[in-house]
């Protein structure tokens, strides 16, 4: 049985490696997208949401999207890699990591340098099968982090580092999620609380069903997340599904949250953020190519969803 939580999925946006000096100091900013920097040298001082946070080598620091950041170096040299990316669902908390698995900001990362590496180095690589490595390592990146601050996980099921043996990324990302949720009561009755608390959360912050995901709804799912710059209409989605409008469109906003047409709108500008960190593309050609005939009311979408317009978007992620 399929739980609210399996439906979540995590969007690769952006990785790239920085280097400082002590002079380096990074503005109050909103941040659209979240992020996880690991920092290969040096210290500094992060401020999110107004609090400190000391950061130095092997630590990585998790930044929400939507956080107020600012940052300086407090060492003659500071390096870090970056990762930005989103995930599939809208959290009414604003911080599925952090409010749901408990994910501290700062963390020991020195076991996840691999992955980090891992995604740095696939993202250059010309090969058809670069996303797919791509998002596996950033799903193992997370689902270690979740191990980690987790007291009741059973270590021997978090993913080897080393990925020597030979389970699958899928297999591992299988074993790797299958974790519950850190519960601070130590008896079984406070354990018991704690459980349904979470679930509690989970149902009420994220709005999906708890049933197994319809097979013609994964279907038109899988193909969305193939094919994001094609035109969909409720109309299409529901044929592809070989099921009425009507019920295409109640049974896809039980089991994602959302309507089908909000789910699109979604990855496209997910999509379109991605673009724009990765290439050097003028934002009219962003826009028509995910579908925008309009270019005022992509920019104006954008916004919407990430608090700042393309422009802002691109500017932000080279500072």
């Amino acid at each position: 049985m399929y739980s609210a939580i399996d439906n979540i999925h995590f969007h690769f946006l952006y990785i790239d490696r920085y280097s400082f000096g002590r002079n380096w100091i990074f503005p109050e900013s909103s941040i659209p997208y979240n992020m996880l920097r690991y920092i290969e040298s040096g210290t500094a001082s992060f401020f999110i949401d107004s609090q400190e946070y000391s950061v130095k080598k092997d630590q990585i620091i998790y930044i929400p999207k939507g956080s107020q950041l600012s940052c300086f170096a407090t060492s003659s040299h500071f390096s870090f890699t970056s990762i930005r990316f989103t995930s599939s669902v809208f959290f009414e908390g604003g911080d599925l990591l952090g409010d749901y698995y408990h994910l501290p900001k700062i963390m020991e990362g020195k076991g996840e340098s691999f992955y980090f590496d891992e995604i740095y180095q696939w993202v250059k690589k010309e090969s058809p099968a670069k996303m797919f490595f791509v998002r596996g390592y950033l799903e193992l990146l997370i689902a270690s982090l979740i191990a980690k601050v987790n007291p009741e996980t059973n270590q021997n099921e978090v993913p080897s580092n080393t990925l020597n043996s030979q389970m699958s990324i899928e297999e591992k990302s299988e074993n790797a999620s299958d974790f519950s949720s850190r519960i601070l009561p130590t008896t079984n009755k406070g354990k018991k609380y704690g459980d349904e608390m979470d679930l509690d959360k989970i149902r009420t912050q994220i709005k999906k069903s708890g049933t197994a995901m319809d097979s013609r709804i994964q279907g038109v799912v899988d193909y969305i997340l193939l094919h994001p710059n094609e035109k969909y209409s409720p109309s299409r989605l529901a044929e592809m599904a070989e099921l009425s409008k009507q019920r295409f469109t109640s049974l896809f906003s039980s089991q994602l949250g959302k309507s089908p047409m909000v789910y699109v709108k979604e990855l496209k500008l997910t999509t379109a953020a991605r673009k724009l960190l990765v290439s050097n593309l003028h934002i009219n050609d962003i826009a028509y190519e995910l579908g925008y005939e309009d270019s005022n009311y992509f920019i104006r979408e954008f916004k919407r969803a990430f608090g700042c317009t393309p422009n802002q978007y691109r500017h932000i992620a080279k500072e």
